[in-house]
């Protein structure tokens, strides 16, 4: 749920912003109370208990791990 909330958050963000150039790229999104609220993050976070911070590479659906490919 919360990786749900923070990918929405992150693909409204880069649809807004696809036509300006210079617009700087996240590096994360901050879900509060398990996603009553989220923001989008510029520099790294100082949290609070009841914020998680999910980062940009698990918001673009790119593999974690090692590549699975055949040598």
């Amino acid at each position: 749920m919360i990786l749900q909330i923070a990918r929405r958050l992150y693909l409204q963000n880069l649809e807004r912003n696809l036509e300006r150039n210079g617009c700087p790229e996240p590096l994360g999104v901050v879900v509060v109370n398990g996603g009553k609220s989220a923001r989008l993050i510029f520099e790294a976070p100082v949290l609070l208990p009841q914020e998680q911070f999910v980062p940009l590479e698990l918001l673009r659906n790119k593999p974690l791990g090692k590549s699975r490919g055949r040598r």
